[in-house]
């Protein structure tokens, strides 16, 4: 039915207002689409029975502990599908190399190879750290608005940061820092460095024996900028090539060979020895992993 009143709204207003109506519905049908369910399912997406976390804790090999955030196998599941059907289609900063299909430590170390300055640092509750605020401006940026974007933050935001155990937060983590990689690969360029970020672990490598004295400070401003905090047992570390420095756990050699270091293959040979005193599936699959990694091409 005609609305008279429409006659006093102008012809440009008229059509702006239009158009979030319009593509709403189609934004709407495109999520529900990816999830897998039916649009009128898309409203019963929140925190609840169905859809929970269950925390827990793991000690890291620092003796330090990390906390969890289990995702309940129905919420699971809608998270694989964002990430599958959605997530994994959209541009990555080349520095990132983590979280990715094919990517490695291995290749995130072999792009410092050659190189002799390296220096590493790590940042504090990386996932934690990435606040909801920034995964919202990410998602507006994407073209979401209204109910819609309130299901995409409902399922990859918890407590107002990223939840480290959803399949969503570690490609989340890449695609919402991707102004920061870009900031830090400009900064490195200017220096004549190379950068690269393996989820929290972030590495800068220099053909020459001199940092600028510029360089740590305006690092140190565009993480805090980001709401990120370097972890002060992980601080800035400068170290020469010959001293063996490692990247994401790998040695850089001086010949610019990746080497595994001894305390892997130490790990290793614990496990072995426990497995054949105390069979169990959590310490084989461990193993496997170690013997998997220890496999990989280039790695010695």
């Amino acid at each position: 039915m005609h609305n008279p009143l429409a006659h006093f709204v102008p012809r440009c207003l008229r059509e702006l207002l239009s158009i979030p109506s319009t593509q709403a519905s189609e934004w709407e049908a495109q999520l529900a689409y990816w999830l897998q369910v039916p649009v009128g399912e898309l409203p019963n997406i929140r925190m609840g029975p169905r859809y929970h976390y269950r925390p827990f804790s793991i000690t890291k090999r620092d003796g330090r502990e990390r906390r969890i955030l289990a995702p309940s196998p129905a919420l699971k599941q809608l998270q694989h599908r964002l990430l599958h059907n959605y997530l994994y289609t959209l541009p990555v900063h080349p520095a990132a190399t983590a979280f990715q299909r094919g990517c490695s430590i291995m290749d995130n170390a072999r792009r410092h190879a050659g190189q002799t300055l390296i220096a590493t640092l790590d940042l504090v509750d990386f996932f934690e750290s990435t606040t909801a605020d920034r995964v919202r401006r990410f998602f507006v940026r994407q073209g979401w608005r209204g109910k819609e974007l309130a299901v995409l933050m409902r399922l990859c935001v918890y407590r107002d940061g990223l939840p480290q155990g959803a399949p969503t937060s570690p490609c989340l983590s890449n695609l919402v820092n991707y102004d920061l990689d870009e900031q830090m690969a400009s900064l490195a360029q200017r220096a004549d460095a190379i950068y690269t970020r393996y989820g929290d672990d972030l590495t800068f490598s220099w053909r020459n024996d001199r940092v600028p004295a510029y360089f740590e400070p305006k690092l140190r401003g565009i993480l805090t900028d980001a709401g990120y905090a370097i972890q002060p047992r992980k601080a800035w570390h400068i170290q020469h090539i010959n001293a063996g420095p490692q990247i994401t756990g790998l040695v850089l050699g001086h010949d610019g060979r990746i080497q595994i270091p001894r305390r892997l293959y130490w790990e290793a040979f614990k496990l072995r020895w426990r497995l054949w005193w105390r069979p169990d599936p959590h310490t084989a699959a461990r193993l496997q992993g170690y013997e998997s990694f220890f496999n990989t091409p280039g790695l010695r």
